[in-house]
């Protein structure tokens, strides 16, 4: 069942398998029900091996019937099919259907936003949000997160709650730390300071200052806005944490209107070079996290509006050296896919392609993978087209879809 998932247990074994270079990887899974969520996040693994092994056929083949007789019959035929594809589903009635990308418009308004303003004011309306509601953003008030916090603080000045990791800030920085501006000069001054740091610790520190100052930063951008906004530091690992953290903050303000999940860590590395540890850091932040908060959501009286789930095209397409990223990122949409089944409310998994740098905040790739990006043609989004587009899809988009990619150009 759901409460003894594939993932992350099975990165082990799929990594000693593929050190042996086989010619195909098959893995079977049921299309629905609680077998599906049980091997939540094996679809974006398998696509990214795919990735990783150019002349491996790795293939997912999700089962509509989970008769063993069916399963033997449909991979049989499986491994006979003329056209590989990533993620194959047999059904019930034997048809077979591979997963595409589909264009959806959302209509006139939501190609050209509503209102003379153009500013978010009509989106944030037709949510139902103004002056008196309440946001929660999880993951943090830096990149992304922080520029749909701006975004949703202009178009309607609700009350925004940040979580994140990052211990917030405590107490002004010592001078001789607040006088440097760049992390060269940062990191030369932590290492000018007492105690003889060494060469790792100065770069947490350096780490940590940049972070915390990007905080800052964020409070006083969405301050000037007109939204009242406050940052708790919670690791969502933490089940406990998170319960206490949407408690606190329904309680305080007697609502919750809506919910952006966006946590996550990020640590590349090829399958091969991939620990398990390391695996189940990138898994865990999102898949656990996103229950935890999912399970602070169900102890509310009222379940907010909308819930919003951050996630990246790597999990719908595959990525070299994001296994693990593509798999929590699956799992997520797998998890909030469920969720929306379950209680009827709206639960939208976006997945993002490649975000560009705006002002403070540094955007989801470094200049090394920019340069990448950039020698294969593809273009990283840009923050306020970004954010605009979430909120119109939130507006005018339909319901009933619980997945949509969302990039700036090809993948």
């Amino acid at each position: 069942g759901p409460e003894h998932p594939v993932l992350p247990d099975a990165f082990p074994v799929l990594r000693a398998a593929l050190a042996h270079g086989p010619r195909l990887l098959l893995a079977v899974r049921a299309a629905d029900g609680a077998g599906a969520l049980r091997a939540a996040g094996l679809d974006g693994l398998i696509r990214s091996a795919g990735r990783e092994y150019p002349d491996l056929i790795a293939r997912v083949l999700a089962v509509g019937d989970t008769r063993p007789a069916a399963v033997a019959d449909a991979v049989l035929a499986e491994l006979c099919a003329p056209q590989p594809a990533p993620v194959v589903l047999r059904t019930t009635s034997g048809h077979r259907r591979g997963l595409d990308l589909v264009p959806v418009p959302l209509g006139p308004l939501g190609a050209t936003g509503a209102g003379p303003a153009g500013d978010g004011a009509a989106e944030a309306a037709a949510l139902g949000l103004d002056r008196d509601s309440v946001v929660l953003l999880a993951g943090g008030a830096r990149g992304i997160t922080a520029r749909f916090a701006a975004t949703l603080a202009g178009a309607c000045r609700c009350r925004i709650e940040l979580l994140g990791r990052t211990p917030a800030p405590t107490a002004p920085e010592a001078p001789h730390i607040a006088a440097a501006r760049t992390p060269v000069e940062l990191r030369a001054a932590i290492a000018a300071g007492p105690g003889a740091p060494r060469p790792a610790e100065i770069n947490r520190t350096a780490e940590l200052v940049l972070a915390q100052r990007e905080i800052t930063a964020t409070l006083a951008e969405l301050t000037a806005l007109g939204s009242r906004a406050r940052y708790r530091s919670v690791d969502f690992r933490e089940r406990d944490a998170v319960l206490q953290a949407v408690k606190e903050i329904h309680a305080e303000h007697g609502r919750l209107d809506g919910v952006v999940f966006a946590a996550g860590v990020i640590e590349d590395r090829l399958i091969a070079e991939k620990s398990p540890e390391s695996f189940q850091r990138v898994y865990g932040t999102k898949t656990a996290g996103a229950a935890a908060l999912f399970a602070a959501l169900d102890d509310l009286p009222v379940t907010p509006a909308f819930t919003v789930l951050f996630g990246s095209i790597a999990a719908v397409l595959g990525n070299r050296g994001q296994a693990d990223y593509a798999a929590a990122n699956d799992a997520m949409a797998t998890l909030g896919a469920d969720r929306a089944v379950r209680t009827g409310g709206r639960v939208l998994t976006v997945h993002w392609g490649p975000w560009a740098p705006a002002g403070a905040h540094p955007g989801m790739v470094g200049p090394e993978l920019g340069r990448e990006y950039a020698r294969r043609g593809v273009a990283l989004i840009d923050p306020d087209e970004g954010t605009a587009a979430l909120l119109r899809e939130l507006a005018w988009g339909d319901p009933a879809v619980r997945t949509v990619v969302h990039t700036a150009s090809g993948w």
